[in-house]
């Protein structure tokens, strides 16, 4: 009697979610009916389903009188452990013998008399009954994911089952939320010796995770069903007063491995009150009906709601909200909301929104749920609509306009207000590199950069009397490098405003012209100059924005690529260098291959020539002579990049550098060098057949997305070699390799994913 009567137990959470994802022999319509209906309790109660112990023994006589003894007495001890009522324990601990227990009716009565053996089993129970909540809430969410997808097979059923939750849905899982927000840790006092610190952090990252789904879950069904501003103002309540949440009961037991937990906790808490703010009003405005808005028939809930987040502005995660309210107070009351708007606008500018939008999106989209992740890209894309079309609100928006040239419109309003550059030079470069699209607005940012007007520097003591205007007294040089090096020269007499000054120190704007291309310039020389040092940190930081520009100018337009020669002549020396030092900076480096990827596309052999002196690509130590001598990579080393790729990107789960490495080398086979050149490329195109193709499918990335692009340009490169006009050399290495190697089977397996692989893995997308 080991199992329910009839032989079988009832199906657990963990079968139902394989029922659903589509991983079982249970595939139609009116049997994947029949198992909803049969779980329609733990998916209507959610966690509540599990109970906590009975105190009545009368009760749970009557419930396990037809259970075994032994499994009886164990089910008390998984009660115990676990907080949850005996005769719940009794049937966790079947449904656990049904589908993961490997051994035998003799050996399970052999581990219920040994005590080391059946204190495993317990944690293994402990570990079970952890994965049968978190199943139950998946197959929650993917109901809510896919009961309105006319594509899926199962919508009609998925959307009865949705239909009967709807009523009180929201109601019970943000009840369930709070109480496990709110819930005790369990000790050894309370759930026996096996209830250690490693149980108590085990159960703790449990409790965090369910209540991210749970969270998720209400989110969806924001997505999907209205909230109604009650709603709103009890769950901003609740969100602030939980510090999105940051304030955990248990807060004293995250560590490092549960930030990302609580971090999505807080995403998914301003997502949902984002959703429920309802900023969809494209409608309303467009046809001057916004009284019909649900918010406009509550103005005692917009007073409190007011109130409410007048308080916020300690926590990034107040930032989204904020602003979403702000567009719904501005669209329905612009005249009235004014003083609001403007305040709590100010706020969200000032927690930096739209950096911690981007933070949000990327961070939902590198863990958890797929469909989460896209209702999130698409409540933002809703924010982000609502804002184009409330362009007025002074304290958020700046209409842009296309002419950079005139310094008080549009985007020029911006630029000119730059007035920190160059001591702050990453900002302005980025809105700039972001500018960057055609051949003509890589002239408008070049001129404009080629005459600057102004330049800020940061003192610490003050200098002369005037304490708002500074004047020069003797000629200066801008940077500390040596004599017949580029430099900046500012010249006697010139003067300066005072912007900033006090205590801290002085920020002053001297009005003097220079071209920005040659404080450039001087900026890579510093680095140069500096790049054993300690401070080499800093200096990177500035020169980074600035080889991400002239990377997109020179891929746009290559035609300016002359013109920034005295900087792009000095990346060789920097890549050099940099890929030499102990600790090298990844993200500079592989800014300086994409520069120079992108001079290559013009000037191949002349890139080809300086790179290959930097050590940065692999390189053969003996002469190659014959086919077979190549494809053996008999004295073949892998340079500095393949030592970056071995020793620093894999460890950190970071290959900026090597995508762009693959980038280089496709733009460089693509570029008709010639066939002495083209022998040099060998050993860079054996690094990617041996070491690269074959076995990225087993490195560890830290981004989604990554592994598919280092993929896609591995196999780029191959077939610019292959199908191009390549020389016969590399051609034959690389047909040579395909037929004989590991990387014909690696482009065999990415060719030969199948549309069932595909669909498996859409259908098991929702499981995080």
């Amino acid at each position: 009697k080991l199992c329910c009567p009839g032989g079988r137990c009832s199906t657990s959470c963990r079968e139902l979610w394989t029922i659903l994802a589509g991983r079982s022999a249970l595939r139609e319509p009116t049997q994947v009916e029949a198992e909803l209906n049969r779980h329609w309790d733990q998916l209507h109660q959610g966690l509540n389903y599990y109970k906590p112990p009975w105190h009545h023994q009368l009760q749970r006589s009557k419930t396990t009188n037809d259970i075994a003894q032994p499994l009886k007495d164990f089910g008390v001890r998984i009660s115990k452990l676990l907080g949850l009522d005996e005769p719940q324990s009794v049937h966790l601990l079947q449904c656990h013998l049904q589908e993961d227990y490997r051994g035998t009716r003799d050996s399970f009565k052999v581990v219920l008399k040994d005590e080391r053996q059946s204190q495993a089993l317990l944690l293994k129970i402990a570990d079970y009954y952890d994965d049968e909540r978190i199943c139950l809430l998946r197959c929650v969410l993917l109901l809510l994911t896919y009961f309105q997808d006319e594509r899926h097979v199962y919508r009609a059923e998925y959307s009865n089952c949705v239909n009967k939750l709807e009523k009180d849905l929201v109601s019970n899982y943000q009840m369930q939320f709070n109480k496990l927000f709110n819930a005790e840790a369990p000790t050894w006092e309370s759930h026996g010796s096996l209830m250690t610190e490693r149980q108590v952090s085990l159960w703790f990252r449990q409790c965090l995770r369910e209540q991210s789904l749970l969270l998720e879950i209400i989110f969806l069904y924001s997505a999907y069903f209205e909230m109604s501003p009650t709603d709103l103002l009890s769950f901003t309540k609740m969100f602030k007063g939980q510090g999105f949440g940051l304030r955990q009961t248990n807060r004293h037991l995250v560590d490092k491995s549960m930030d990302m937990l609580v971090e999505r906790t807080g995403y998914t808490s301003s997502l949902i009150l984002v959703e429920g703010i309802d900023i969809d009003l494209h409608k309303c405005a467009l046809e001057d009906c916004t009284e019909q808005h649900q918010f406009s028939s509550a103005p005692d809930i917009v007073k409190e709601m007011d109130r409410l987040l007048l308080t916020f502005g300690d926590a990034p995660h107040h930032a989204p909200v904020l602003l979403a309210w702000v567009l719904l107070r501005h669209t329905l009351q612009p005249e009235e909301s004014s003083p609001v708007v403007r305040r709590i606008g100010n706020t969200a500018l000032q927690l930096g929104v739209f950096k911690h939008i981007s933070t949000m999106l990327k961070s939902l989209g590198v863990s958890g749920n797929i469909c989460t992740a896209i209702t999130a890209k698409m409540c933002i894309y809703g924010l982000k609509s609502s804002g184009k079309c409330n362009c007025q609100s002074s304290s958020l928006f700046i209409c842009f306009h296309p002419d950079i040239q005139k310094p008080n419109m549009g985007l020029g309003m911006i630029l000119d207000s730059a007035v920190m550059f160059p001591y702050k030079i990453g900002a302005l470069l980025q809105l700039l590199t972001a500018l960057v699209s055609n051949k003509s607005t890589v002239i408008k940012v070049y001129n404009f950069l080629d005459k600057m007007s102004f330049y800020t520097q940061v003192y610490k003591h003050k200098s002369g009397e005037d304490e708002t205007l500074w004047r020069t007294q003797t000629r200066k040089l801008l940077y500390p490098l040596g004599a017949g090096q580029t430099n900046l020269c500012m010249p006697q007499g010139v003067q300066g405003q005072v912007i900033v000054g006090g205590e801290q120190g002085y920020v002053v704007r001297w009005e003097f012209s220079y071209s920005s291309w040659t404080l450039f310039t001087c900026e890579v020389e510093m680095l140069l100059h500096v790049v054993s040092a300690a401070d080499v940190i800093t200096h990177c930081a500035r020169v980074k924005p600035i080889l991400d520009l002239v990377s997109k100018i020179t891929s746009t337009d290559w035609t300016v690529s002359d013109c920034l020669w005295p900087l792009t002549s000095r990346i060789y020396m920097l890549l050099q260098r940099l890929t030499s030092v102990i600790n090298p900076p990844v993200d500079v480096i592989a800014s300086c291959v994409n520069c120079l990827s992108g001079l290559a596309a013009r000037m191949p052999a002349k890139v080809w020539s300086s790179l290959r002196h930097t050590g940065f690509l692999p390189f053969s130590s003996i002469p190659l002579s014959t086919l077979a001598q190549c494809a053996s990579a008999e004295g073949m080393k892998a340079g500095n990049h393949g030592n970056l790729l071995v020793q620093i990107e894999q460890p950190r789960w970071e290959y900026a550098v090597a995508i762009a490495f693959l980038s280089l080398i496709k733009t460089l086979v693509r570029g008709q060098l010639g066939s002495t050149q083209n022998k040099g490329l060998v050993p860079c195109v054996l690094l990617v057949l041996k070491e690269m193709l074959p076995t990225y499918h087993k490195w560890r990335y830290n981004t989604y997305g990554v592994r598919e692009r280092i993929a896609c340009n591995n196999l780029t490169d191959i077939s610019g070699i292959v199908c191009g006009s390549s020389t016969p050399t590399l051609q034959s290495l690389c047909i040579y390799s395909l037929a004989n190697t590991e990387a014909g089977q690696a482009v065999v397996n990415i060719m030969g994913v199948g549309v069932d692989t595909i669909d498996v893995v859409l259908a098991a997308q929702p499981s995080g």
